[in-house]
């Protein structure tokens, strides 16, 4: 017994910024990936009988004020990310904030904060809805059930007990005893264990992978009759293992029969809280473990639940080492838009009773939500309820259809109930074989950079010697990626550390994600350097009514757009390009712009070319955020083509030579071989003053570069649920139909051919009504 007190987890000193746990890192960094909403954790209960507002906000403060990590805000410091635990009244004031409206989606301000919000809203005085957000960086499964716990007594009048440590005792606790050795000794067993593992294990996707995820989900749900429930406990038992066990063999063999592999991998959260003390607190312990099958041979199903329990039993042994320390230990091969190690996790609760009894009076029933975003390929979740067992899945929409869910859910209930009857079957009768060809097994695996004679940009060479150190390797080109080439989240976070003591900017950890590559990473540090505004509003045009909002074509201005919004009845504004490198951070930065007027009601978006594209963006994530449907109106814009090739520097030329004058209304000619060709000319036809070529006119060529490479990578997501409005030019005959678009807009699209081409529409003096009456019927209408 002395010794066991001797390894408790001491209390130590309060100070200002205190360390984060393994996963909090893990999420700060995830979150700064763009998938803002991902990983909230919403909670609805309807509550029954005479509540009492003013005690719940009461009981909802001394439930923050017992758990530290609820009131957590995080911080960038020094190349670290820290936490810092706002004061209980500084809490209270934000705790109900006045413009959120229930949604799990709407997303957290992780280093702004707070975390953890609530909504009550009344029908009655005795009917009542009570909404709750987590962040997932300070809230997991096993909290569940101790903040009803700890709401309830507060709200029934009784005084919370001090905790005897709290979520930053546990952080420097781990830290210590992953330092201690234990972090080399685990490392080195999951090295082994996932040695020569496949890079996918997956089922076989609907679409192509696409490079960037957006995190979009829906969720699909089966029942377990309660006699096939009853059968599969029985079989757990009789082998001495658990439901989990069955079904996550069960999940295993279905991949492997789907994908065609017998090497699987499949990911598994574990609860994370190995000590006594942990367990009366909230915050999030989650890890990850991951369980690899191998079914060579066509093994019975008894036999692969056999060896899944001794995986699962050796895999318990080792759940220690944090999951982002497994995959710098392991370092495998990375695929853009996939999670390393694995693609489908499996989770399971137990049962889905997470609220407990309220003080008597009263009566709380939980709101059945679904989600709307995937955070893997495929996410399944089992409980059992009413006797039998709950398959919930979670998929991403960007890879499986609806259809492709639901067969996948059939085929696993359908093994599940054959296995457990008559587990001696061999695994190739309980499934109906690979439903596609078997992909190939690459990798983008780190090779040898491209030869490239171009200088080097000062930048670029102190960047390429901080990856050296780090990376401990010199094949290093501009185009080599830093994840590919072996770096990891706490990797990425010293190096931009070493950027901001070198140059001075400090860049968000996201840029990791948006520029991977070394030349994207230079460029991002060199935009930081000159400075970039943040995007403004400009107004175009007074009016009454729902205002419409104008984002730039690829040459970044606006002032086409000024002939045009004279004739419009309502309001029109104007956003210019600031100088960033994708539609969707343009998208985020344009919304965070466009604020104002959303928060006053109804406002469409549109664009002319690209500005359609990227406005047809903001408008799906406006959306999301709140609700609400936005119209969309496009203007001879069309659906981009990421995989078309990029011009090279001789046609990009040509390319802004005629866009630029095409809309300055001036003709540049054929034939221009490169840049001072093309100053000569524009100084020759008034576009430039003399000697503006080192200047203005470098500047909007680079803009236009920046847009149309930003453009191009860029893959339309579909959801978007407002109305659309295609105005096409009938003289361009390369983009005949409705663009593309029909394929990502669920609200209804209406294409309107008028005569001109795609400049004609903006610049002809017989056009700009035509357009007038086309947007005005589009935003006063919807």
């Amino acid at each position: 017994m002395k010794a066991f007190a001797r390894t408790r987890i001491p209390r130590r000193e309060r100070t200002d910024l205190a360390p984060v746990s393994e996963i909090q890192r893990s999420m700060w960094f995830l979150e700064q990936s763009g998938r803002a909403g991902a990983y909230n954790i919403g909670l609805s209960v309807r509550v029954g009988g005479p509540l009492d507002p003013g005690a719940l906000r009461r009981a909802l403060l001394a439930v923050a004020r017992r758990h530290d990590t609820l009131r957590s805000v995080f911080v960038a410091d020094g190349g670290e990310v820290r936490v810092r635990t706002l004061p209980v009244e500084e809490f209270a004031e934000l705790l109900f904030p006045a413009d959120w409206d229930g949604s799990t989606e709407a997303p957290f301000a992780v280093d702004g904060g707070p975390l953890f919000r609530a909504r009550l809203t009344s029908a009655s005085p005795t009917e009542h809805l009570l909404s709750l957000c987590f962040h997932h960086v300070v809230y997991d499964g096993g909290s569940a059930a101790l903040f009803w716990e700890d709401l309830w007594q507060a709200y029934a009048g009784a005084e919370l007990a001090e905790l005897e440590i709290q979520y930053a005792d546990y952080a420097v606790w781990q830290q210590e005893r992953l330092d201690g050795g234990l972090l080399a000794r685990q490392a080195a067993w999951w090295t082994g264990h996932l040695d020569g593992a496949p890079v996918l294990s997956t089922v076989p996707p609907d679409r192509p992978r696409p490079a960037r995820r957006t995190g979009e989900g829906r969720e699909l749900r089966l029942r377990v009759p309660a006699e096939v429930y009853g059968a599969l406990a029985r079989l757990a038992r009789a082998e001495t293992a658990t439901v989990y066990m069955v079904v996550l063999a069960a999940l295993q063999a279905v991949i492997g029969l789907a994908s065609g592999r017998s090497d699987v991998l499949v990911g598994s959260p574990v609860s994370g809280r190995v000590r006594p003390e942990l367990r009366p607190l909230i915050g999030c312990f989650v890890n990850t473990l991951v369980m690899r099958a191998d079914l060579a041979g066509d093994p019975s199903f008894l036999d692969h639940l056999r060896a899944t329990r001794l995986g699962v039993l050796d895999a318990f042994d080792h759940q220690e080492v944090p999951f982002d320390r497994v995959v710098e230990s392991v370092n495998p091969p990375r695929l853009p838009g996939t999670s390393p190690l694995f693609q489908v996790l499996y989770a399971h609760q137990g049962t889905s009773g997470e609220v407990v009894p309220p003080p008597a009076g009263l009566t709380v029933e939980p709101v059945d939500e679904r989600t709307s975003t995937a955070k893997f390929d495929l996410l399944l979740t089992t409980w059992e309820e009413d006797g039998g067992l709950v398959l919930s899945l979670e998929y991403a929409t960007e890879l499986y259809d609806d259809k492709s869910a639901g067969r996948f859910l059939r085929e696993l209930l359908e093994l599940l109930t054959t296995a457990v009857t008559a587990p001696g079957t061999p695994l190739s009768a309980l499934g109906t074989g690979p439903w596609r060809e078997p992909a190939a097994d690459t990798s983008p695996a780190a090779s040898a950079p491209e030869p490239d004679d171009t200088p080097w940009s000062p930048t670029e060479e102190f960047l390429r010697d901080v990856w050296a150190r780090l990376l401990g390797r010199t094949d290093i080109g501009r185009r080599s990626d830093f994840f590919d080439l072996g770096g990891h989240s706490f990797m990425g976070i010293r190096m931009l550390n070493r950027v901001r003591q070198e140059y001075g900017v400090e860049l968000p950890a996201g840029v990791l994600f948006e520029a991977r590559t070394l030349e994207g990473l230079a460029a991002a540090v060199d935009r930081g350097l000159r400075g970039t505004d943040p995007a403004e509003l400009v107004r175009l045009a007074p009016g009454e009514g729902p205002p419409l909002l104008l984002v730039h074509p690829v040459g970044g201005g606006i002032s086409c757009y000024v002939p045009l919004a004279r004739q419009l009845p309502m309001p029109v504004y104007g956003i210019e390009a600031v100088g960033l490198d994708s539609v969707e951070a343009m998208a985020d930065a344009y919304l965070e712009a466009a604020a104002p007027l959303l928060d006053q009601g109804p406002v469409a978006f549109g664009g002319w070319s690209m500005g359609g594209v990227v406005a047809f963006e903001m408008a799906r994530r406006a959306e999301a955020a709140s609700g609400r449907t936005v119209p969309v109106v496009l203007i001879d814009s069309h659906v981009p083509d990421p995989d078309a090739e990029a011009p090279d520097e001789a046609g990009l030329v040509q390319w802004f030579a005629a866009d630029w004058g095409a809309s300055a209304g001036g003709d540049l000619g054929e034939g221009i071989t490169g840049r001072a060709e093309l100053w000569r000319r524009a100084e020759e036809r008034g576009l430039l003053d003399p000697g503006q070529d080192g200047d203005t006119a470098r500047r909007l060529l680079d803009r236009f570069e920046t847009n149309i490479a930003a453009v191009g990578r860029f893959r339309v997501p579909s959801g978007h649920r407002g109305p659309v409005r295609l105005l096409a030019a009938a003289g361009e005959s390369w983009a005949a139909g409705d663009r593309g678009w029909g394929a990502v807009t669920s609200g209804g699209l209406t294409v309107t051919a008028v005569p001109g081409d795609h400049y004609g529409i903006m610049a002809d003096p017989a056009l700009p009504g035509e357009v007038a009456d086309f947007l005005k019927g589009a935003v006063c209408h919807d």
